[in-house]
């Protein structure tokens, strides 16, 4: 889950950044998923960890992470032009898209009846927040600057991967 959390989030940022400097295109919205189930303490641990680790495998795709690439690409273009109305402008844009992403992801994280994934839901959550946040934003000037989040991205799938694995 780490590595599929790593590589689609690293392949739509990366991707959507270079479309971004090459196209004014606008981004898609992130894809929706669906609503979480509750569930009883008679709940099959193993069949729920398997359903919820299928959903966030479905909810962590390059597709779904590729509109807040391409807004980062818009700011590193809006910041390298020195047009701060369109660089503030897509810092929250994608700092909307990022937490919409991540709201998403809590959303699993309640389904989630093993606290280890659960935890690692959270934690994977966090992470795809952390990419919205000013501070976070404030250190991406260029493409190759993106390539440094693949720590990050990595620290942040850890737990889920690790859960899903189990």
């Amino acid at each position: 889950m780490r590595r599929l959390l790593s590589v689609a989030l690293m392949a739509a940022l990366v991707s959507g950044a270079a479309a971004c400097e090459q196209s004014d295109d606008k981004s898609n919205s992130a894809a929706s998923t669906g609503a979480a189930a509750s569930a009883s303490p008679s709940v099959d641990v193993t069949g729920n960890t398997k359903t919820v680790c299928d959903k966030a495998k479905a909810l962590l795709t390059a597709d779904n992470v590729r509109p807040i690439g391409e807004q980062i690409g818009l700011m590193i273009q809006a910041r390298q032009s020195k047009n701060k109305t369109a660089e503030t402008a897509a810092m929250a844009k994608t700092k909307e898209l990022a937490d919409a992403l991540a709201q998403k992801v809590r959303g699993l994280q309640q389904e989630a009846v093993d606290p280890k994934l659960q935890a690692g839901l959270g934690k994977a959550a966090d992470g795809v927040a952390l990419f919205g946040t000013p501070e976070y934003l404030q250190k991406i000037n260029s493409i190759d600057d993106m390539g440094k989040m693949s720590t990050d991205i990595s620290a942040a799938g850890q737990d889920l991967e690790t859960a899903c694995n189990a």
